[in-house]
């Protein structure tokens, strides 16, 4: 397994604040991007739900890119299992052609992120089947949250809070998990 960049004692509050700002930005831009063009409404539900999985999956996956570059090797690979899990999103929403919402919505997500994501972290941690449920417990939590909160702020800035808050709890969540990751010790990675 490759060596870890990053020393334990590097790992801790610095970049778990870096990866929830990763996550709430990913988040923000994904809603900010979905509710203009709900808000439009000259899209059809399911080419808005497709657009949704494309720019989830290729705003989480830069963002999150960003942090994990240095201390994960080939981390660039983070950005294509990102955007295929968001892929993956768009089809199951076109599919349903509907919008994803609420906690099982959020599970859906977690779940096509966790698994593609996982494939990345199995490489370098042992316990790496961690993240799949980190992922499907932080994104129905984080979709709930940033929901209710898009509609009580409404409008244009509720979807850009909404998503921010969103990436927030998915930040907090698997960012706990991906420091507990880094935590483990050489032998158990």
């Amino acid at each position: 397994m490759p060596a870890m960049k990053m020393e334990r004692a590097r790992v801790g509050r610095r970049v778990w604040f870096w990866w929830v700002f990763a996550c709430a930005t990913g988040g923000a831009v994904t809603m900010a991007v979905t509710g203009a063009m709900i808000m439009a409404g000259s899209l059809s539900p399911a080419v808005v739900v497709a657009v949704f999985g494309a720019v989830i999956g290729i705003s989480y996956g830069i963002t999150q890119w960003l942090v994990l570059r240095h201390g994960i090797s080939q981390a660039y690979i983070w950005v294509l299992a990102s955007a295929i899990g968001g892929a993956v999103v768009g089809v199951l929403g076109f599919a349903m052609g509907e919008q994803i919402g609420g906690p099982l919505g959020g599970s859906v997500i977690g779940a096509s992120f966790g698994v593609l994501q996982w494939l990345v972290l199995r490489r370098q941690f042992q316990r790496a089947a961690v993240w799949v449920l980190a992922s499907i417990v932080g994104f129905a939590l984080g979709l709930s949250a940033g929901e209710a909160a898009g509609f009580l702020v409404a409008g244009a800035a509720g979807w850009l809070v909404g998503g921010a808050l969103q990436g927030v709890v998915v930040g907090a969540v698997t960012g706990a998990a991906l420091l507990w990751l880094l935590w483990q010790p050489d032998s158990e990675r």
